[in-house]
C-alpha cells in the first residue's frame, strides 16, 4: 500500500483518471461522481498511515493505566493510532487490559481497533490458542507498512503477556513495557 502520493503524482493520477473519463464518453453527472470519490481517495492514500499498536497486557491490569498509557501513545503518534488487540467483542472477552484497550479504542477519536480473538474453539490447540494468536497479531504488525510498537501491561503473574513481550524482544520489534498495576 501507498504510504504517500506527491501533489505531481496527485495531479498526475487526475489527469489520467479525466482523460479515461473523457475517452469512454461517461456520462458528466456520473464522471463528476466518479472524479469526487477518485479525490477523496487520494486524499486518503496521500496521508501517512497512522501509528500501529500491537496490545497486550495482564487480564487484571488497572483501567487507569492502560487509558494513560494508550493516550501517550496516541498523543506521539500526532492523534492517529491503529490499534490491535486479542480481544473478542462478541464474548466481552477476555477481562483486564485487553478490554480496557478495546473500550478506549472504540471510543476515542482518531484511533481504529482490531480484534483478533484467540480461537480457544480448535480442540488441537488447547491452551496454546493464546500464544498462537499473540504470535500472529505480532507477525501481522510487522508486515505492514509504517510505524509500529508493542504496549504490554506486565505483571508477575501475566504469563500471556510476559510471553507475547519475550517474543515480541526477539523479533526485534519496538516494545514498551509499562507496569499492569
Amino acid at each position: 500500500m501507498l504510504d504517500h502520493l506527491t501533489e505531481a503524482e496527485r495531479a498526475h493520477l487526475r489527469h489520467l483518471l479525466a482523460r479515461i473519463l473523457d475517452d469512454e464518453q461517461v456520462p458528466r453527472e456520473a464522471a463528476d461522481h466518479i472524479r469526487q470519490s477518485f479525490r477523496a481517495e487520494l486524499d486518503a492514500l496521500s496521508r501517512p498511515r497512522p501509528l500501529t499498536l500491537v496490545y497486550t497486557g495482564w487480564r487484571a491490569a488497572a483501567r487507569h493505566r492502560v487509558r494513560d498509557d494508550l493516550e501517550d501513545a496516541r498523543a506521539r503518534a500526532g492523534g492517529r493510532l491503529h490499534v490491535i488487540v486479542g480481544y473478542n467483542p462478541d464474548t466481552d472477552d477476555p477481562p483486564g487490559g485487553d478490554r480496557w484497550t478495546y473500550e478506549w479504542a472504540m471510543n476515542t477519536p482518531g484511533v481504529t481497533v482490531e480484534t483478533h480473538p484467540a480461537p480457544w474453539h480448535i480442540p488441537a490447540l488447547s491452551r496454546a490458542a493464546g500464544p498462537y494468536r499473540n504470535g500472529y497479531m505480532l507477525g501481522l504488525a510487522a508486515g505492514r507498512s509504517g510505524d509500529f510498537e508493542v504496549l504490554a501491561h506486565l505483571h508477575p503473574n501475566s504469563r500471556g503477556a510476559a510471553g507475547t513481550a519475550a517474543y515480541a524482544e526477539y523479533m526485534g520489534l519496538r516494545i514498551r513495557k509499562e507496569p499492569a498495576t
